[in-house]
């Protein structure tokens, strides 16, 4: 049993931006369960953002700690179940870890990638439904 959830990056972004985007079901997942965030989604955002892909920064993170979204790094734990994760299967780097982060603090995973659903993980949501 998952003792909470840690929120892929896109969904991060929805929770501010555009939470019409994310799906009843995981809505009352956010309402009612312990959310966290990584330290790789802020990397990862921060990457797309100096690359014009998107907009972020420090308010974006502040939010989500206003929000009680705890903050998780990528550790010695997540490093090794970073390991179990084929890059034939999620190619991203960042994904993986984020992937690798979840399992490791024993959490659900809400996310919209397409490429970690179709693993049919049973402790992964789709952030959509």
């Amino acid at each position: 049993m998952n003792s909470g959830f840690l929120l892929d990056s896109q969904v991060l972004m929805w929770i501010n931006e555009r939470p019409s985007r994310i799906g009843k079901q995981a809505m009352q997942l956010l309402k009612f369960q312990d959310l966290y965030y990584s330290t790789i989604s802020i990397a990862e955002l921060g990457f797309k953002s100096k690359s014009g892909k998107l907009a972020f920064g420090q308010v974006d993170v502040v939010r989500w700690q206003d929000s009680g979204i705890g903050e998780l790094s990528f550790g010695r734990s997540s490093a090794i179940e970073f390991a179990s994760f084929f890059s034939h299967q999620v190619p991203d780097p960042m994904d993986r870890q984020i992937m690798a982060v979840a399992r490791a603090n024993g959490l659900g995973l809400i996310t919209s990638d397409r490429r970690i659903l179709s693993l049919k993980f049973d402790w992964v949501i789709d952030a959509t439904t």
